[in-house]
C-alpha cells in the first residue's frame, strides 16, 4: 500500500441516475451537526483518511475547513456497493461539531446570509495500493438532513500520480 493524500473537488464530476446536487452555504448554517455524514464510495483495499469541507467567503477574505474523519456506520439507505467497492462513513468529531457551531456563528455575526459563501467538498485517501494510483474511483454522498436522505456530490476517477 501507498501513502496517499489527496483531495478532489465533487464539483467537477458527474453523477449517474442518484439524486446530485451541490453542497450550499445554506445547507452549513441549516445542519444540524450531529446528523451530517459523508459517505465515500471507492475500492474496498482505500483507507479515507477524512472528508473535507471547505467553506470560502470572499466578501470576508476568509477561508474555514470542516473534516468530517469519525467513522460512522453504514447506513442502510447507502446504495450496496458494487463488487469490490466499499462504502467509507465519516462524521463530525466533538471538536469539529464545535468548530462548525463557531463558524456559522461568526458568519452569522459578519454576513447578511450564507449566499455569498464558496463551498467545495474533497475526499483525501491515506491508503492507496500503487495499482490504483493512476486511477482510484471515488464517489461522494453527503446527508445534511435526515428527511431529504443522501444525496450526490459527484463521482469520478481521480489521478493521484505526482
Amino acid at each position: 500500500m501507498l501513502v496517499a493524500a489527496a483531495g478532489w473537488l465533487a464539483a467537477c464530476a458527474t453523477a449517474p441516475e442518484q439524486k446530485k446536487r451541490r453542497l450550499t452555504g445554506a445547507d452549513l448554517f441549516a445542519v444540524d451537526p450531529a446528523a451530517l455524514r459523508a459517505a465515500v464510495l471507492t475500492d474496498a483495499r482505500v483507507t479515507i483518511q477524512a472528508v473535507v469541507i471547505d467553506l470560502r467567503s470572499p466578501a470576508l477574505d476568509q477561508r474555514f475547513v470542516i473534516r468530517l474523519q469519525q467513522p460512522a456506520a453504514v447506513d442502510r439507505l447507502l446504495l450496496p456497493p458494487p463488487a469490490g467497492l466499499a462504502w467509507r462513513v465519516l462524521a463530525l468529531s466533538a471538536d469539529e461539531r464545535r468548530t462548525l457551531l463557531t463558524v456559522r456563528q461568526m458568519l452569522a455575526a459578519r454576513l447578511p446570509g450564507p449566499e455569498g459563501l464558496v463551498v467545495t467538498v474533497s475526499a483525501q485517501p491515506a491508503l492507496v495500493p500503487a495499482a490504483l494510483i493512476a486511477a482510484l474511483p471515488v464517489r461522494i454522498d453527503l446527508l445534511v438532513d435526515n428527511r431529504e436522505g443522501w444525496f450526490t456530490l459527484g463521482e469520478g476517477t481521480l489521478d493521484l500520480r505526482p
